[in-house]
């Protein structure tokens, strides 16, 4: 498995990929808007050039946002997520951000693991915050 970055170029395959793998995955033109307002990332975790997850990010002067992480159903539990992470609090770190936030579905016990495996604490609940109604916990990293 290799990690490679992927850009504006890529909306239509993580779109796609998304849209396989994630009830509230983005669409080709929010990921389009977001890769063209700047600061916002994805990473791709590949097998060969098959695409088995993808992490997205935002970066701003002091803090970055980990907007999603999503694993093809047949890896998950097997590393896939945690090396995607891994490399994005790296790429984060090494920009200078100080803090890192996420949320996280509260029954999502696998992903508040593996965040809480990379120094992630939960700082707060957001009520209601999904489309399902239900909550989020919000996460927080600080360098």
């Amino acid at each position: 498995m290799r990690i490679v970055s992927l850009n504006s170029e890529d909306c239509s395959i993580i779109a796609k990929f998304f849209k396989e793998n994630f009830s509230d995955g983005w669409t080709e033109e929010m990921l389009l808007s977001a890769f063209n307002a700047g600061r916002f990332n994805a990473l791709a975790a590949k097998l060969g050039e098959e695409i088995i997850g993808v992490i997205t990010f935002s970066l701003s002067v002091d803090s970055a946002d980990v907007e999603d992480v999503v694993v093809l159903k047949s890896k998950r539990g097997q590393g896939v997520g945690s090396a995607l992470i891994e490399e994005a609090v790296n790429k984060i770190q090494n920009a200078g951000v100080k803090k890192v936030f996420l949320e996280v579905r509260e029954n999502n016990l696998p992903a508040i693991g593996a965040y809480k495996k990379f120094g992630f604490n939960q700082i707060s609940v957001r009520k209601k915050y999904y489309s399902d109604g239900e909550n989020a916990l919000v996460m927080l990293k600080e360098f």
